[in-house]
């Protein structure tokens, strides 16, 4: 009776072919039973009672081929031909993850991505601006203001951006990884806007204050999420090179806002211009960051396989899940939970997080902001009498040795640049504090202090300024990687107001030779510290880095 409700049977020819995939010959049709074989079934559960236990076992291993619930009911009752239908959806489906034409190589990958990349930078770029442009201009924003000789007001106009951008930093890692890296640069252009507009319009030092503190918001949101965008979405083969053009954006917008200072001399209220100027490239920023391709690494976090292997696809060609799929995805972790900031001190992740916030502490310390703060003074001792000549040739000497940088940065490695340039850094500054010290050197004062203000410049570049925020983006778990910048940022904007703040007090209890062989001795402990702490990343994919940090 069972051979022949089988031969009747419409889905008996399905059922035969599943039967063929999963290795075994069903005893009863499921789907249609004569009555006959509804007898011998109730009589089969008499004499063998394993009977029911075996159809179940049929049903679930034909629910684990096909894919369709792993209970008995729902899918598991539907006809077999309409489970092997959706069997084939979902095949198609994961097809449609896998790579589908050629990825991209060499220039061709970085032509690719370089949009995307170039409109991230422009978020770089008023980080430098904004420090820069109150260099030039507060002499006569003092006078138009009303504040000439009020050194406390003048201070905080220039400091307040340093605070707003710390404030901005902390904000910065939450808001990257709840809304995405595109969505938080729009929202840090907006701060920027209102605060560049601000400062145009001031007409009181209250007004000018809150605009600087806004732009200070702004610059502290994208300080953390540009590096970490970048290093997202650009090539492991150029990811070094694309980092390091972070430093070199922040290096021209500060050499932008001195150029975009010269005509000050003849105009005194051009500083309102140099302002309206600021708004372009916010503006800018905020409308390109709606359009360029999400992360997809963080698409994928979130769970939207499809989009991101769509925003994978318009940066690199062709991509598959794997490409956009974190470490932790691949061993089984739940890349949709979100880390709080006080799973950042569980030990998988502490290392890093502290590896970051060190790296900036000591770029800080180090000295670079007392140097140019000081390099005017330099200069002046060196017979070089204008302020905004002796600032353009420090920013162009950083510029030079930024672009040298980011051409060696990925035959080199991370870790030998740091070496060299703390290595170089606190030889510079042991030569300045011998040469502003050392009767025996007085002959040659100026010039000594000019070679070794240079020579730091030039080593700050070639390394402890662009590779932190690099190594920083590309060190940090998937999962906390927004988290994680914002710690770094916070350190780097933290330690860089405390120096900025201090300075000039401890020049007047300790002299300037005394600071430089403290920041000389901040350069050698760094050299250890990076030695014997950071690991290598060059020419490893973001996966590869992270799973080295976990063993």
């Amino acid at each position: 009776a069972s051979q022949v409700t089988r031969s009747q049977d419409p889905h008996a020819m399905p059922i035969q072919a599943m039967s063929a995939l999963t290795s075994f010959r069903l005893p009863v049709n499921f789907e249609s039973r004569s009555p006959q074989s509804k007898k011998n079934s109730s009589a089969g559960r008499a004499v063998g009672p394993g009977l029911r236990a075996r159809e179940r076992s049929v049903r679930l291993s034909m629910d684990k081929v096909i894919g369709g619930s792993k209970k008995l009911g729902g899918s598991a009752r539907l006809p077999v031909h309409r489970r092997m239908a959706k069997s084939t959806r979902m095949h198609a489906a994961t097809n449609a993850e896998q790579p589908s034409g050629e990825k991209l190589e060499g220039t061709a990958a970085l032509v690719k991505v370089l949009p995307a990349v170039v409109t991230a930078l422009l978020g770089a770029f008023m980080f430098g601006y904004h420090l820069g442009v109150v260099n030039g201009a507060l002499d006569y924003i003092a006078v138009e203001l009303g504040i000439v000789g009020n050194t406390a007001v003048q201070g905080l106009i220039v400091s307040i951006t340093l605070a707003g951008a710390t404030l901005g930093s902390l904000l910065g890692g939450s808001l990257s990884d709840q809304y995405g890296r595109c969505k938080s640069l729009v929202m840090s252009s907006i701060p920027m806007l209102a605060g560049a507009a601000m400062c145009a319009l001031a007409t009181s030092t209250n007004v000018l204050v809150l605009g600087r503190l806004l732009c200070g918001v702004g610059i502290g949101l994208s300080s953390c999420v540009v590096p970490v965008y970048i290093s997202e979405v650009a090539p492991a083969a150029v990811r070094g090179a694309l980092g390091s053009f972070n430093q070199l954006s922040i290096c021209f917008g500060i050499l932008g806002a001195l150029i975009a200072g010269l005509p000050l001399a003849g105009n005194a209220e051009w500083w309102r211009t140099m302002f309206w100027m600021a708004a372009v490239p916010a503006g800018l920023l905020g409308a390109f960051s709606l359009v360029i391709p999400e992360s997809p690494r963080w698409l994928a976090k979130q769970g939207d396989t499809a989009k991101a292997l769509e925003a994978g696809r318009r940066l690199w060609g062709a991509c598959s899940l794997a490409d956009v799929k974190g470490a932790d995805e691949a061993e089984g972790a739940s890349e949709a939970s979100e880390v709080s900031w006080g799973d950042l001190l569980l030990p998988k992740y502490l290392k890093p997080v502290m590896l970051g916030f060190f790296l900036f502490m000591f770029q800080q310390m180090a000295g670079i902001n007392a140097v140019i703060y000081f390099s005017s003074n330099v200069f002046r001792s060196a017979g070089v009498t204008s302020d905004v000549l002796a600032s353009a040739g420090v920013g162009l000497v950083n510029v030079l040795a930024t672009i040298t940088a980011s051409s060696v940065i990925d035959r080199l490695g991370r870790k030998p640049l740091l070496i060299t340039s703390f290595t170089g850094m606190a030889a510079s500054m042991l030569l300045l504090a011998a040469a502003l010290s050392w009767p025996a050197l007085a002959a040659y004062k100026a010039t000594l202090c000019v070679f070794g203000t240079m020579s730091y410049i030039l080593a700050f570049g070639l390394g402890v300024g662009p590779v932190p925020s690099l190594l920083v983006s590309e060190i940090m778990s998937s999962r906390i990687r927004g988290k994680g910048a914002s710690v770094a940022m916070m350190s780097h904007w933290s330690f860089n107001f405390i120096i900025g703040q201090a300075f000039l007090e401890a020049n007047r209890m300790f002299g300037v030779s005394t600071i430089y062989v403290f920041f000389a001795s901040v350069c050698l402990i760094a050299v250890v510290f990076v030695q014997t702490n950071v690991l290598e990343t060059k020419g490893k994919s973001l996966e590869e880095i992270e799973k080295a940090f976990a063993t």
